[in-house]
């Protein structure tokens, strides 16, 4: 699987990707990310024998950064994937690497840095979630609902506060 942000023709990507992935066959993957030069772009490389993360640039990127965004992808999907980071585990939860991936680098640009928050956007969790998830309709977590911006809800958030607000006006029938 890949996702590009520029816009090479597919013949040029297939032609990236065969090429990396002979550079990258013989590497044994240690902690750390590895750093490659091919073709005038620097690849960062990190995973298992099994799987393989690439983050890539083009020559004039720096490599810290370029690792530090694999660092954050590597440790969420491993922990989203408690630990088990194999062809077989990323193939059935394929939604979840492709959302880290989003809430990482959006169109080319990076988002986040941080492992556990980018962790808690996947799964949709967040400190307004306690407001929403426990099937109260008392007033305070009502009035917490609409005091937040309708731009900081998550979709669940919204169908919460609408639900919430839909039992509200059949108990009072108005």
């Amino acid at each position: 699987m890949a996702k590009y942000y520029d816009q090479r023709p597919k013949s040029e990507q297939d032609k990236y990707e065969a090429l990396l992935h002979k550079k990258t066959k013989t590497l044994s993957f240690r902690s750390d990310a590895e750093v490659l030069l091919l073709d005038q772009e620097v690849f960062v490389v990190r995973g298992s024998s099994d799987c393989k993360i690439v983050v890539s640039g083009c020559i004039d990127e720096n490599e810290l950064i370029l690792v530090s965004v694999l660092d954050v992808i590597y440790e969420t999907i491993l922990s989203l994937l408690r630990g088990q980071l194999d062809r077989r585990t990323i193939l059935d939860n394929l939604e979840l690497v492709l959302l880290t991936i989003d809430e990482v680098i959006d169109h080319g640009h990076i988002m986040e840095l941080d492992p556990h928050a980018v962790s808690g956007r996947v799964l949709m969790k967040g400190s307004s979630d306690a407001n929403t998830g426990g099937g109260s309709t008392s007033s305070s977590s009502s009035s917490s609902n609409q005091s937040q911006s309708q731009g900081d809800m998550t979709i669940s958030q919204a169908l919460g506060m609408a639900g919430n607000s839909f039992l509200r006006s059949l108990t009072t029938g108005n």
